[in-house]
């Protein structure tokens, strides 16, 4: 077999189904059982173990037999249930073994949640015949709609023969648990499996879990869905880039309406600083351009073609092949497409589809389309993450914070006395070079990454070592006139000292919530200090936009609030259809950017990143999209947003599973057509929404 499985999927799939459909069986052992009929046969094993719920499931490190399991007893009030925590698995695991070869009329599968701290993300139900032993094939992949507790989804098998059946349910997040009712089989047209091999014990059912199942065709693409325009053969690709490369021939953008930096020209001249800058005018902020026209961001994250969120492992962590692709590029002749290097080893079917599709020089011609589209749908900006390298727009930097940082979960230590001499040494080339291009709007600094009670909470358990303790107990001191007997007994310790106090665990729940909550100020002044101070140190010509904070995750109000005196933009990540998130920081009138946002289908195998941006159609993401734009926009406070992103992630997934319906242009290189066209009609007035609006 090939090292890069190349064919071995197309043809054998095919064969596959065709002995699937045109083969019978004997019997083995005693009457066929009648078509409809509910199977309960064999024995299931679960990864995890389930937590909660109901004996003989309920820690069941073994098999499970279906004759007495609660997933085959009938009832709606027994189940097997796994709790959430902060170290749960993402996702739990079944695999039944029915003991032979069954022709399956469908699954059905019932989710009862207790209450509303139960529940899922999405499941996948895969199956494969005896015969198949390398991998598995998908039944469905249903992802969660509404709210209701009670859950049940049926999944069609067309008759497809399975003696092995595995259900993966993915959790929301990680404090969320997971009910599994009932799992009703039935059978379905045809003959049943012969000469079966023995019931398989707990080592094979482990084996089976980790199995792969296959995905995609040579293109990247979901090989259980069709869809007008599904890519069949290169030609069709090239055919599509001389249509669209027609199409756009005369897309310029409009000199008559905009400055050459996207600045609306009907909106009069302000003053130009050579920079972009920001203006309140008549209540309502702006980014001026460098020639003094307004400008509202309209950006688009991740363009570049070689973001490495674009491609996806081809091997698993133990160095063996993904068994998900019906072929691999050519790692000869698409040798760009495969990268090995901090963000994993991947193939990226983008870039295959790229050189497939544009030829000799396959770069520049993607860049000029790409830039031509963006143009034509009305965006105006890169606004995050990477960017073509050879197409001219505004753009926002982003400054990472450097790995050797002293790190508290998914932050560091602020008060350590090295973090700004470790970040300016980190940032100083990047700053120094970029402080005279006229086409950076500004930075943004981290990403997502704010403190909670949760950090404050670690900090305490610390002692003399960690900056941050010394930092706590040196601001509770004064608060209570430094008297250590006063604080001892206020948290309930018996420290001789401060600095004794610096090696005492401290419980939270004993610190008022006010020394906590401005601690956490204290905290956020000192990180957006420090970098504000740094980037003016080597770049006074560009703002500062802030660090991109989830408004409810990871982050708090005591940390937002305390930076909007160091910050030109507060810029957000928030996937939401809900522009009521703006309220939130209202009252401190600092511009504000969103600078993540999409909307995503479950369709073509991909997920929607989460419930509140899902939408049924493609067309709908559109009408989404139009909706929250003009509604942020119309607010006097709102500068702008960056779509996340360009393209689609893998269908097979990145290096961290996450594959997300993201795009305005799918993985083959072909724009949603039915979405940007209603993007591009919004775009074009929201200057005058942002004008009128409020």
């Amino acid at each position: 077999m090939s090292k890069w499985y190349r064919c071995y999927r197309g043809n054998a799939f095919k064969l596959f189904l065709a002995i699937v459909l045109v083969s019978s069986f004997i019997p083995a052992g005693g009457a066929a059982l009648a078509e409809g009929t509910l199977l309960k046969t064999g024995n299931y094993y679960y990864s995890p173990a389930p937590d909660a719920g109901n004996i003989p499931d309920k820690g069941a490190t073994g098999l499970v037999s279906s004759e007495s399991g609660i997933l085959f007893d009938g009832l709606t009030t027994t189940y097997a249930g796994w709790m959430g925590s902060a170290t749960a698995k993402g996702t739990v695991q079944v695999v039944f073994d029915l003991l032979k070869d069954y022709p399956l009329d469908s699954i059905n599968i019932v989710l009862n949640s207790p209450n509303s701290f139960w529940g899922f993300n999405q499941f996948t139900v895969k199956y494969r015949p005896e015969a198949e032993t390398e991998y598995y094939y998908i039944a469905g992949k249903h992802v969660k709609s509404g709210t209701a507790l009670n859950y049940s989804v049926n999944i069609p098998m067309n008759n497809k023969t399975a003696r092995f059946i595995v259900i993966d349910i993915k959790r929301s997040h990680s404090f969320q648990h997971i009910p599994l009712t009932e799992v009703q089989i039935y059978k379905g047209t045809g003959d049943e499996g012969q000469n079966p091999a023995p019931a398989f014990t707990v080592e094979q059912m482990q084996a089976e879990l980790k199995k792969d199942a296959l995905m995609v065709d040579k293109y990247g693409q979901w090989v259980y869905e069709t869809w007008p325009g599904k890519v069949a053969t290169d030609a069709q690709l090239q055919q599509e880039y001389a249509n669209e490369a027609k199409a756009l021939s005369k897309v310029v953008l409009d000199r008559n309406k905009y400055d050459q930096y996207g600045g609306i020209k009907g909106g009069g001249q302000y003053a130009g600083s050579g920079y972009f800058r920001l203006e309140q005018i008549d209540n309502k902020w702006w980014f001026i351009t460098p020639d003094g026209y307004k400008f509202i961001l309209k950006g688009v994250d991740a363009a570049s073609m070689w973001e490495w969120g674009y491609g996806t492992p081809y091997k698993k962590a133990d160095g063996t092949p993904r068994k998900v692709f019906e072929e691999l590029p050519d790692p000869i002749a698409y040798a760009p497409a495969y990268a090995n290097d901090l963000n994993g080893e991947r193939v990226s079917f983008v870039i295959a589809n790229i050189m497939k599709k544009y030829g000799s020089s396959y770069e520049s011609k993607w860049e000029e389309i790409t830039k031509k589209r963006l143009i034509n749908w009305g965006f105006n900006a890169f606004s995050k993450w990477t960017r073509p390298n050879n197409v001219t727009f505004p753009y926002i930097e982003v400054l990472q914070d450097p790995s050797t940082l002293k790190r508290i979960q998914w932050t560091y230590d602020v008060f350590d006395p090295q973090a700004a001499s470790i970040i300016d040494n980190a940032l100083s080339a990047q700053l120094q070079k970029a402080r005279n291009d006229r086409w950076l709007i500004g930075y943004t600094y981290d990403n997502e990454a704010g403190w909670t009670t949760d950090i404050v909470k670690d900090i305490l358990k610390f002692d003399s070592t960690s900056a941050a303790k010394g930092a706590f107990v040196d601001f509770l001191a004064p608060r209570y006139n430094n008297d250590i007997a006063a604080v001892n007994q206020l948290l309930g310790t018996n420290a001789e000292s401060f600095d004794a106090l610096k090696n005492t665990p401290i419980a939270i729940t004993s610190v008022p919530a006010a020394d906590v909550s401005d601690y956490i100020k204290l905290a956020s002044k000192t990180y957006f200090s420090t970098i504000k101070n740094i980037i003016e140190k080597y770049d006074t010509n560009h703002l500062f936009l802030g660090s991109s904070i989830v408004p409810t995750w990871r982050t708090s109000l005591d940390w937002d609030s305390a930076a909007m005196e160091f910050v030109d933009v507060f810029s957000v990540d928030n996937y939401t259809k809900d522009p009521g998130w703006i309220s939130r920081y209202e009252a401190f009138g600092k511009p504000l950017l969103n600078l993540e946002y999409t909307f995503s289908t479950s369709e073509r195998g991909l997920s929607p990143i989460n419930g509140a941006t899902t939408t049924a159609s493609i067309a709908d993401r559109g009408m989404a999209y139009k909706a929250f734009i003009e509604s942020q926009t119309a607010h006097p406070l709102y500068v702008g947003s960056g779509w996340f992103m360009y393209y689609d992630q893998a269908v097979t997934g990145r290096r961290d599973n996450e594959n997300f319906n993201t795009g305005l242009v799918n993985q083959q290189d072909q724009p949603y057509t039915d979405m940007v066209n209603i993007m591009k009609s919004v775009n074009a007035g929201l200057e005058t929404v942002h004008a009128n609006g409020g």
